[in-house]
Parts: C-alpha cells; sequence; structure tokens
C-alpha cells in the first residue's frame, strides 16, 4: 500500500469528508438520522480509540473509514468504506485490522459486522478477511 497513507483516529471535524466519502462508496446504507453530525460525534465520544479514518499525506483527503464501538462485552465494526480508487490495495484490511487489535487491547474477543444483503462485495470482503457469516440470526430494532 502507498506509504503517503496514513491512519489516525477519526475526530468529529472529520465528518463532512467521511460522510462525503460514504457517500461514494457503493453498498453503504446510510440513514439520515443514525448517520447524522450528532450521531457520529457521539459514537466517537463513547468509542475514541476504535474509529479511525485514513487520509493521504499531501491533501489530506480522507481516502477511508472504519467505525468500531464497544458494548464492553462485543465489539461492532460500522461504516468500513475505502475511496474506490483505493480500493484492493489493502487499506480496508489494515483498517479492519486496526480496530480488531484495539478491540482486543480492551479484552474484547468477538466482533460482529452488519452487512446489508444486496452488498455482495462488502459480504465477499468480510468473508476474506476471516469473518463468518450467519445465519442462525435476525436482527430486529427500534427507533425510540
Amino acid at each position: 500500500m502507498d506509504n503517503q497513507i496514513i491512519i489516525r483516529k477519526m475526530r468529529a471535524e472529520d465528518y463532512p469528508n467521511a460522510y462525503a466519502l460514504w457517500q461514494h462508496v457503493p453498498g453503504m446504507n446510510l440513514r439520515e438520522f443514525d448517520d447524522s453530525f450528532e450521531e457520529i460525534s457521539r459514537l466517537l465520544r463513547f468509542n475514541p480509540n476504535f474509529c479511525f479514518v485514513a487520509e493521504t499525506r499531501s491533501g489530506k483527503q480522507i481516502i477511508g473509514s472504519i467505525l468500531g464501538a464497544t458494548d464492553g462485552r462485543r465489539g461492532t465494526i460500522y461504516h468500513l468504506a475505502v475511496a474506490p480508487s483505493y480500493q484492493n490495495q489493502g487499506l480496508g484490511s489494515q483498517l479492519v485490522t486496526k480496530v480488531i487489535e484495539q478491540l482486543q487491547a480492551v479484552g474484547i474477543h468477538k466482533i460482529f459486522v452488519n452487512v446489508m444483503k444486496n452488498n455482495q462485495v462488502g459480504q465477499s470482503f468480510w468473508q476474506q478477511v476471516k469473518f463468518v457469516k450467519r445465519d442462525d440470526v435476525i436482527r430486529f430494532n427500534k427507533i425510540i
């Protein structure tokens, strides 16, 4: 991978550029409420050590992101995104590894990620990095 790329902790002020990236990566499932500045800022406040961006050294363009979180028992990964022109170079795997290392450092040993059924590229990626697809779980949610 290009040595002109750095991975660092995500900050709230990265939100506009990260959101622009998410909008241009196929398969991202963005929702106005869940992915608002306020919601992402809250995630960053509660999980400051598990959210990262990848950026170019020159120009400081955000070309990758990953949001990790934990409830103290399990980890969750959200919004892994790599700009299309930087895909298939190992950056996505590096971002995942970074989150896994940080979660392991605080004693988390199980991580899950949600992938939309129609996102075949995403499903293939997660299987490639050794995540196992589960067919025995149905997920429910409720907006409160």
